[in-house]
């Protein structure tokens, strides 16, 4: 039977992790073919309940694929490996900064913050203070640039003159700027000044 039809068979997308132990104790010892088919079913659930069952450590020579998940967090795997990935911490902070860096795709960008990054501690955060800072420098159609602004203030990582240089600059630049959806981050900007 293939992994696929395994995950669908015996995991339940209806019960949390520890009512499921049983059932899950059996992929305890996935073979690299079988980690590296799991780093494929975004579409599934059921193999995000596995994911995050089976921890970073288990799936370490996978993350980076398992990052690719978090393209879009509709896709049914997307919430139990975002909680995988939380807990790699600094494993998987070389990839999130490749990412940052060398893909343009701010959804992507806006996912990891959101799901990884707003639930780091201070130490981690600060540890990508300048990858923020340079997210908020491009600002983008998604939010990310304001995502990253929001957890650079609610971690203390920016002073108060510092913050208000990068919200007048968001502010200005979306203000004036041809956004889509100019309303909506501006409103989210103005969430951020405000606590």
């Amino acid at each position: 039977m293939k992994l696929i039809e395994r995950i669908e068979n015996t995991i339940e997308w209806n019960k949390p992790i520890d009512e499921q132990l049983e059932n899950l104790h059996q992929f305890d010892n996935l073979s690299e073919k079988e980690i590296l088919d799991l780093s494929t079913y975004i579409k599934s659930s059921k193999a995000g309940f596995l994911i995050e069952y089976l921890g970073f450590e288990k799936l370490n020579n996978y993350l980076p694929n398992f990052l690719e998940f978090l393209q879009d967090a509709n896709w049914p795997a997307s919430n139990g490996t975002a909680k995988m990935l939380i807990k790699a911490k600094e494993t998987i902070i070389p990839e999130i900064q490749r990412i940052f860096k060398e893909e343009n795709d701010s959804i992507w960008h806006y996912w990891i913050l959101v799901l990884i990054i707003n639930n780091w501690d201070y130490y981690l955060v600060s540890t990508i203070k300048n990858d923020l800072i340079k997210l908020i420098n491009k600002i983008d159609q998604e939010g990310a640039s304001i995502q990253a602004l929001r957890i650079l203030k609610e971690k203390k990582l920016l002073k108060s003159k510092e913050f208000n240089h990068y919200y007048e600059y968001l502010y200005n630049t979306i203000k004036n700027g041809k956004y889509e959806i100019k309303l909506e981050l501006l409103k989210d900007l103005e969430e951020i000044k405000k606590y």
